[in-house]
């Protein structure tokens, strides 16, 4: 009984422990191919994905497929509208498709290539799609071609405001320009190296680029220079967040920045190797990054670590959403549904044990423009700094009870073994020592010359008198004199 109860309190204890370190993992899909891209409505209710088997799915929340739109390619890019009534997918068969909530389509357009990227404005009314040679093509509901901008292959890295009111690209020759709808260049700026990277507020009242001169630019939408900050290697990939306040940037180093729109940089981070995509809240309060070594963190605005995994394959996409949840697109097939809230909402992090900790923030400094690359070519990177990786891909905790239950088991068999062990070695008493106290119980002396003679007897074997009358029986224990007859001893109450 005692061993039962022992057995089942290291149960309890070791599912005690699987649960305070359990995976976040809320649940997971599996596609025909790879997962590239995943978008989600402004209340997490419904969740669009694209994947290289051609296809475009929508689930809910809780992970249920509600339907699934074939094209006639990889579905590269995905967006939805805000209240999930609309959904575009992108596809490498060089079409645009806009599609209803019931998975229906409402039509569908030819662009002059691949489609890498497709946005839609928050109220579904405008539709933007970015071809792999980075042109840009901008509909309406209806599917009307509201304009057309042909980049010629100059571009590297482009981006359009959700209603397509303005086009933002960055040029191989290291320039950055503003369109307007109407394809009328607004303005141009020349920065040092090839622009690598792009992003912009909503409404384009905020412009930020990385670029390979190792700068981070932001500009206002009039393209006057706000400010530039450098960066450890190449700049070549760039965040902003909905209202401009917060700059992600990150470097060919593994290096990760946050600025503010002053540009005041409120954290440097290293990571162990570089970041490959990113999804900030729309405060900019937390961001979600994942890296060239499969491995997603949670960071605050602080430059904290929250959360972090390592995967088992390489990530595509991946999305943060206001309240916590974190949309992953994996190189296995798989979308997986994380629910982080409690690290969003708690702010407890974890100790910044896979990356170096943030760095003082620096004064925000106003660059003057620089000089013209010479070369395209990226500056040389220097070797990023040896770090410990952001996290393991399997959580040894688990193995704590497991070895606790193995320690218990074996204890129990060598106690077990011991008490047998003591039980075999305990003395055994000779059998020759119980007859002769068997036989001295019978044993009384002889009256005359007080030799033991045996109960009984009529003559002593030592003297040779008779012991018929002349018998006088003495007790073993305490030698008190018996009567002939006695059976008890009337001294000691031994019986004779």
């Amino acid at each position: 009984m005692k061993k039962t109860s022992l057995f089942l309190i290291l149960i309890l204890f070791n599912i005690s422990i699987m649960n305070v370190f359990a995976d976040e993992l809320s649940w997971s899909h599996e596609t025909g191919d790879d997962i590239a891209s995943i978008a989600v409505s402004s209340d997490g209710a419904y969740i669009a994905v694209g994947s290289y088997d051609n296809y475009a799915y929508l689930f809910n929340k809780n992970g249920t497929q509600l339907w699934k739109f074939q094209t006639g390619s990889n579905v590269e890019s995905v967006a939805i509208s805000a209240n999930g009534q609309y959904v575009v997918a992108g596809s490498w068969d060089t079409r645009v498709y806009l599609l209803n909530k019931s998975g229906e389509k409402i039509w569908d357009r030819v662009t002059s290539g691949e489609v890498n990227k497709v946005n839609i404005t928050e109220d579904g009314s405008y539709i933007t799609a970015i071809t792999k040679d980075y042109s840009v093509f901008v509909f309406d509901k209806a599917g009307k071609e509201v304009s057309t901008y042909n980049s010629r292959n100059r571009l590297t890295t482009s981006s359009v405001s959700p209603d397509g009111s303005y086009i933002v690209a960055g040029t191989n020759d290291a320039n950055v320009f503003l369109l307007s709808k109407s394809l009328e260049r607004l303005w141009e700026y020349k920065t040092g190296g090839n622009v690598q990277s792009i992003s912009l507020t909503p409404n384009a009242s905020s412009i930020v680029a990385g670029a390979f001169d190792n700068k981070v630019y932001l500009f206002d939408n009039k393209g006057s220079l706000i400010w530039s900050k450098t960066a450890g290697a190449a700049a070549h990939l760039v965040s902003i967040n909905k209202d401009g306040s917060k700059i992600f940037a990150a470097d060919l180093s593994g290096n990760i920045y946050l600025f503010d729109s002053s540009g005041k940089q409120l954290f440097k981070r290293k990571l162990s190797d570089k970041a490959i995509s990113v999804s900030m809240v729309p405060t900019g309060n937390y961001i979600a990054v994942n890296s060239n070594d499969r491995v997603i963190s949670l960071i605050d605005n602080s430059g904290s670590l929250l959360w972090s995994k390592e995967n088992e394959n390489a990530l595509n996409s991946l999305f943060l959403t206001p309240d916590g949840k974190l949309i992953v697109g994996s190189k296995d097939n798989k979308i997986y549904f994380y629910d982080l809230s409690s690290y969003m909402g708690s702010g407890a992090s974890q100790p910044p044990k896979e990356s170096t900790p943030p760095e003082v923030p620096q004064q925000p400094t106003t660059d003057v423009n620089p000089p013209v690359a010479p070369k395209e070519e990226p500056p040389p990177i220097s070797a990023p700094e040896t770090t410990p990786t952001t996290s393991s891909s399997f959580p040894y905790i688990y193995l704590v009870p497991i070895v606790v239950v193995l320690i218990a088991a074996v204890a129990i068999v060598f106690m077990k073994k011991g008490k047998t062990s003591t039980v075999s070695q305990e003395p055994k008493e000779p059998k020759e020592t119980k007859v002769k106290e068997a036989k001295a119980k019978d044993e009384i002396k002889c009256p005359f010359c007080g030799s033991p003679i045996e109960k009984g007897i009529k003559f002593c074997g030592s003297c040779g008198n008779t012991l018929t009358e002349n018998v006088e029986i003495k007790c073993p224990d305490c030698g008190a004199t018996i009567g002939k007859d006695g059976k008890f001893c009337p001294e000691c109450g031994k019986k004779i």
